[in-house]
């Protein structure tokens, strides 16, 4: 039974009557009433209409901040912050860590939100940030609870008091370090709000105060103001539904790159969500449907408010963790680091690592810049109980240096940003492989801009003269003189040339998996000069492998191949054989079938003429049950089938890789560069082997930077 009140005198008897009353607010207003609902879907057209214009006056704008988009974002670094708070939810982290005293994290500042939660655990802290302002609102924050009261200190941080903060400042400046100090000097005076400032705060104050609006989504600011219970809520959104789809289409494809950019996401990191349809409006259902906006989520909420409230906001914020705060930075338990996580990672001392807590940052950055930090990072942490912990706009693990921390998927339910697809942990504990440093330089005198252009003419002048180098050409194979005609006249730059061309080649090699056992057997095929085992510092190299054998067909380039070995003291461990891969022969001078860890074909396999011939003895000579692996790169005719799909005119794409496809296709050829097809890849998912990376990327051509073939990644781990 349903007891009438005197604001209602009748009960419901239909699901439709129920929706009314649940929709009435505290004061009596009904949301849901028809002439609401009317107005509604009548203003709707001229609502969408004028946004769309707009859209379509701004849209040279909007063309301008796509194409540079990463050009914008980052001239945003040192001259103000990204992030005025933090975008990923610490209850999260919390729930996975377990912090205590004990534990010595290190992590990403941002806005200092997430420091300053694992601070009232008790833990220390090591926040790093590139980007100086981003620094200084940590700082300032952390000054704050050094000299004000919780009153004072809530009043500026979760109210917007900047008059309040202009008025303590100059208690609070002694605590800044000298570049701080010059930043609040010139940027307090005109600080109106901590809530809308730095750039993603811009965009949360157009989105909010501009586009909700206009798209008659006013009524969500409305509700929050008024902590509508969820159930109510609710059933207000699904009035609004088409008006919410229509947001969420536009966000999704005319403005998720500006929007992405005023966010402080790079296009390395849109790009890994692009293969989902609606990356934003999966966002906006999460927030909607899976979190309580009206109540705690404080990350919507304070933007929708213009303020934090004693019920939603970060646990900083609040009074009861005050104390533990103040106690945190008396004791001195954070230490802030401007730089990149490399630069801390060498200059830091002291307690080794039991957290390192990297945010989303992984998802900016390329596989090299990945593993470098992985190898830095570990060799500062506590092995037994370190953990790696990061979010990604990824759904998968998305870089294979992190796959080989062996990564478990965290459950994040109740998280309320909602704006990453995955999270990740890994225990270093139940790691096999060893990230070690690599050696990027090119060990030698590096040939200069007329010695490369010199050696470009070779290469364009190759076809014209193929006929008289073949003369003078000599190998064991037919194979071997074609390659041995094409390198013998410019094997002295070859390295030099390439290393601004072979894009893939160093994806290859900070991939490269090495097991902690050690004892390891490599297999280079066409590894020419030996470039590829240049990239393992010679103590590595030692320490991990019993056996590497670099096999190639041009006697040219195994002679240099042989300086490089020798130079690094690794003739006892590497053995050069020239011999065409393809032919059962080959085994005579190879490791016994099944007894490889890693077969590697560094742009040698669009080179050779039977490529399933040398896939196939490539996969013969790994070990079992997934310990050998096969990895690829080189040059590949299409992108990514992800990459494909990700076109939204994929009519149009098809046709315009169609023509491109053809012209690199024919114009590598003429080198007697053969791009990978699909039927290639096609072949590391079989009966021995299953391919786990497929990584393509752009890359530009020396001297001709307006051709960009796709190089690409593959690995293959046997069953």
């Amino acid at each position: 039974m349903c007891r009438p009140t005197a604001r209602d005198h009748s009960c419901p008897s239909s699901p439709q009557d129920k929706a009314t009353i649940s929709t009435r607010d505290l004061n009596g207003k009904n949301w849901s009433s028809k002439s609401v609902k009317i107005k509604s879907y009548v203003l709707l057209p001229f609502q969408i209409g004028l946004l769309l214009f707009i859209l379509g006056v701004a849209f040279p704008l909007l063309l301008f901040l796509f194409v540079c988009h990463d050009i914008i974002m980052f001239a945003f670094v040192g001259n103000t912050y990204l992030y005025n708070q933090s975008w990923e939810d610490p209850a999260i982290d919390q729930k996975v860590f377990g912090l205590t005293e004990e534990d010595h994290v290190i992590t990403i500042a941002s806005a200092g939100d997430n420091v300053l939660d694992y601070m009232i655990e008790g833990a220390e802290v090591t926040a790093v940030d590139f980007n100086i302002c981003q620094i200084a609102l940590t700082e300032i924050k952390i000054a704050c609870i050094q000299k004000l009261t919780y009153d004072e200190f809530y009043a500026i941080f979760a109210k917007n008091d900047c008059d309040l903060l202009r008025s303590k400042y100059d208690i609070i400046r002694p605590c800044l370090r000298p570049e701080v100090q010059a930043m609040w000097d010139n940027q307090l005076p005109y600080l109106k709000t901590f809530m809308y400032s730095g750039s993603s705060g811009f965009l949360a104050w157009i989105l909010v105060q501009i586009v909700l609006p206009l798209c008659g989504l006013a009524f969500i600011k409305d509700a929050v103001k008024r902590r509508m219970p969820k159930d109510k809520f609710l059933a207000l959104v699904d009035q609004h539904k088409v008006q919410i789809k229509a947001v969420s289409w536009i966000a999704d494809n005319i403005l998720l790159s500006a929007m992405c950019l005023f966010a402080g996401v790079p296009k390395r990191q849109l790009e890994l969500g692009l293969h989902k349809k609606t990356p934003m409006g999966d966002v906006v259902d999460h927030v909607l449907f899976q979190t309580d906006l009206c109540g705690d989520n404080y990350f919507y909420g304070g933007y929708l408010l213009g303020e934090y409230t004693e019920t939603s906001c970060p646990r900083y914020l609040r009074r009861e963790n005050f104390k533990a705060l103040q106690d945190a930075v008396e004791k001195d338990r954070l230490h802030l680091v401007h730089g990149t996580f490399v630069e801390a990672c060498k200059q830091v001392e002291g307690r080794p690592f039991t957290i390192s807590s990297l945010l989303d940052h992984m998802d900016w950055m390329s596989i090299p810049m990945i593993s470098e930090e992985l190898a830095l990072l570990i060799s500062k942490m506590d092995l037994k109980r370190g953990r790696i912990f990061w979010r990604s706009f990824s759904d998968s693990v998305h870089s294979p240096p992190l796959e080989l921390l062996n990564p478990v998927r965290v459950d994040d339910t109740g998280d309320m940003v909602g704006m990453y697809f995955s999270t990740w942990i890994s225990h270093l504990k139940d790691v096999n492989f060893d990230l070690l440093e690599r050696n990027d330089k090119l060990c030698g005198e590096a040939t200069g801009v007329l010695g490369q252009l010199w050696t470009g003419l070779k290469i364009v002048s190759f076809p014209f003269l193929a006929s008289l180098y073949k003369l003078s050409a000599n190998a064991k194979s037919q194979q071997g003189k074609a390659m041995e005609a094409f390198y013998a006249h410019q094997k002295g730059d070859y390295d030099s040339f390439r290393e601004n061309m072979l894009h893939a080649r160093p994806w290859l090699m900070h991939s490269f998996p090495i097991t902690s056992e050690g004892k390891m057997i490599w297999v280079d095929v066409g590894g020419g000069t030996a470039r590829n085992l240049e990239y393992l510092p010679p103590k590595i190299v030692r320490e991990k492998f019993s056996k590497i054998v670099i096999l190639d067909v041009s006697p040219s380039l195994l002679e240099m191949a042989k300086e490089r070995v020798e130079a690094m003291g690794l003739s006892d461990i590497v053995t050069l054989v020239e011999e065409d891969f393809t032919a059962t022969k080959a085994f005579d001078s190879l490791p016994a079938k099944g007894s490889v860890d890693v077969v590697t074909m560094s742009y040698s396999l669009s080179m050779i003429p039977d490529k399933v011939q040398a896939v196939k003895h490539a996969i013969e000579l790994l070990k079992p049950n997934g310990k050998g692996r096969f990895m690829i790169a080189d040059f590949f005719a299409l992108p990514t089938i992800m990459v494909r799909d990700q076109n939204p005119c994929r009519g149009l794409g098809r046709i315009g890789r169609s023509f491109e496809s053809v012209f690199y296709k024919k114009w590598f050829a003429n080198d007697h560069v053969y791009l990978l097809e699909e039927s290639i890849v096609d072949l590391l998912d079989g009966d021995k082997v299953h391919k786990i990376w497929d990584v393509r990327e752009r890359g530009s051509v020396p001297f001709l930077p307006f051709l960009r073939p796709h190089h690409g990644l593959c690995i293959a781990q046997t069953k």
